[in-house]
């Protein structure tokens, strides 16, 4: 049986993400952008192929290190949204990491847990129950995810392939894949920012109305 939920703070995890969110988008764009200069030379640069690996180098931390905290993050809110609406949750709020790491449920589990936080999280309307609020940050935010991902599958060749090597075609259609793949990163990224800034403004915004009814008026004497 989970323990009792317990609103926290989820400011320090949420800006912390934001950055390294952002920092994602920057190395995301960066790769997109050298991807598609490249496609325009006659011949497989060493320089760029080095720039490349790189970047690549630097996706798998910054991939790491956001993980370690927009997780947490996730967690969090998920948990004040139990506090603040505690109805409608279709998943256990430990399904809030999990989702991410259970083959299979992590393509849609996370986008359901988010949702779900996000609804809950929207401003109380008549009777406590939340208002009704346009999930699209959230929606657009994970089908960005599942096409980055979708096209890097459906890539033909990637740029270490044999046909990438030899043929210069290849190594094109390579390049436009990793192109494609960088920029649908960066919108998630970006949508990301705004999914973590707007869900952390409105569960503040819960916290500072309760506290507000909660706190006693001055006593004047």
């Amino acid at each position: 049986m989970p323990s009792r939920a317990v609103y926290r703070s989820p400011r320090t995890l949420a800006t912390a993400s934001v950055v390294l969110l952002g920092l994602n988008g920057a190395v995301a764009l960066g790769g997109a952008a050298l991807a598609l200069l490249e496609m325009g030379s006659d011949a497989p640069s060493e320089q760029a192929a080095t720039l490349l690996d790189v970047l690549a180098a630097a996706v798998m931390v910054l991939v790491l290190g956001t993980a370690a905290v927009y997780l947490p993050w996730l967690y969090r809110v998920r948990v004040n949204a139990e506090v603040i609406y505690p109805h409608g949750h279709q998943h256990a709020r430990g399904w809030a990491v999990g989702g991410w790491l259970v083959p299979l449920v992590q393509f849609w589990f996370p986008w359901r847990i988010t949702t779900d936080v996000w609804k809950a999280s929207a401003p109380a309307g008549e009777h406590g129950v939340p208002r009704p609020v346009s999930a699209w940050p959230v929606h657009c935010w994970w089908a960005a995810i599942l096409l980055s991902r979708l096209v890097s599958v459906m890539g033909t060749d990637s740029l270490d392939s044999e046909a990438a090597r030899t043929y210069l075609d290849s190594y094109r259609e390579a390049l436009l894949t990793l192109a494609v793949s960088s920029l649908l990163t960066l919108t998630a990224a970006v949508l990301a920012i705004l999914v973590v800034h707007r869900l952390t403004a409105m569960q503040e915004e819960h916290a500072a109305r309760a506290w507000a009814a909660w706190t006693p008026p001055p006593v004047t004497v």
